[in-house]
């Protein structure tokens, strides 16, 4: 049983202890293998709530994110006043969040390979909950804790996280709530956040110091993995690399990003150009052959790279994914 904080994350629940509608809207737990860059294969269990949008709104799954004009406002401010800056990122930050017991039951859904490794490493708690269904292993589990894939996750965490924040002094700012100010020294010292990436400064190295002390205290421990923190003048936050290296000024580079974009891409890139476009990009022909379902699962996949990187940094080529967001449906 997969534990934080030597507390339980979920608990394996009986069948007959549950109703058919908690049957029908449990969540399936999903498990993805990817390879990072420096070829260790990493492994991401998580739910698929997306059973959840039948009895749960909009308005009660939506966590605010820092808006990109916060985040441009107060990286010039930190440039223009030399701030020393810190980025953050803690550990496991949704499966340290709990989930309100006196409510509507969470219940997740896990079947086959899963219910037999949860077996092996914990006969004694979970053998007795395995039912068959069609011929596959099944063990419904309650979450106690918030889980990625979860709906709620996100917000049960901006909470989570704003009371602790306010609980040392921070105040949000009224116009972005994942932005916070409280003054220290006679200075102003900001954070701001999106889910589990904080960035803080202050021009006083020492404050941001005593802060980190604090995110290791608060979010860390040698069960859950340490609080990762990047000091210095270059930092790569939300897709951006942040550069403060020349005095006074903030530099935004999104080399990187365009680089993935451009390893990402099944058909091969080259060449090079003047202009992000040319007229005929404008131009429609009604009858050019449609693209394949591949074709356009991968055109409506980059667009929206695209959307992320004109929004971020690279406004030069607004007008091209403007264009080709109106081609997302019916592309040729």
């Amino acid at each position: 049983m997969k534990q934080i904080h030597d507390r339980v994350v979920f608990c394996p629940i009986r069948i007959d202890n549950m109703s058919e509608t908690e049957r029908n809207h449990a969540m399936e737990s999903l498990m993805f293998l990817f390879q990072k860059k420096c070829v260790r294969i990493k492994a991401r269990t998580c739910a698929n709530g997306s059973t959840q949008r039948q009895y749960i709104t909009k308005d009660e799954a939506t966590s605010p994110t820092i808006s990109h004009e916060a985040k441009i406002i107060t990286g010039v401010i930190e440039a223009k006043q030399k701030h020393d800056i810190m980025t953050a990122d803690i550990p496991y930050a949704l499966v340290q969040t709990d989930i309100d017991q006196s409510g509507k039951k969470i219940i997740m859904k896990i079947r086959e390979e899963l219910v037999d490794i949860l077996v092996d490493v914990s006969p004694e708690i979970y053998s007795n909950y395995v039912v068959q269904e069609k011929g596959q292993s099944v063990l419904y589990v309650q979450m106690l804790k918030a889980l990625y894939g979860m709906m709620v996750s996100s917000l049960l965490y901006y909470k989570k996280l704003r009371k602790d924040i306010e609980s040392i002094g921070f105040e949000v700012n009224p116009y972005d709530t994942c932005v916070a100010n409280q003054i220290i020294k006679g200075k102003q010292h900001t954070i701001t956040w999106h889910v589990d990436d904080v960035k803080s400064s202050h021009e006083d190295i020492k404050v941001n110091d005593e802060f980190f002390d604090w995110l290791k205290d608060k979010y860390a421990n040698d069960k859950i993995g340490e609080v990762k923190a990047k000091r210095g003048t270059k930092h790569n936050y939300l897709g951006m690399t942040l550069d403060y290296k020349t005095p006074g000024i903030l530099k935004i580079d999104m080399t990187e990003y365009v680089k993935s974009m451009i390893e990402e891409c099944p058909h091969k890139v080259q060449g090079r150009n003047a202009t992000p476009w040319t007229e005929n990009l404008f131009k429609v022909d009604a009858n050019a052959k449609q693209l394949g379902q591949e074709r356009k699962e991968t055109f409506h996949t980059f667009l929206m790279k695209g959307m992320f990187l004109c929004k971020q940094g690279r406004p030069d080529i607004q007008p091209a994914i403007a264009f080709l967001s109106t081609r997302c449906q019916d592309p040729n």
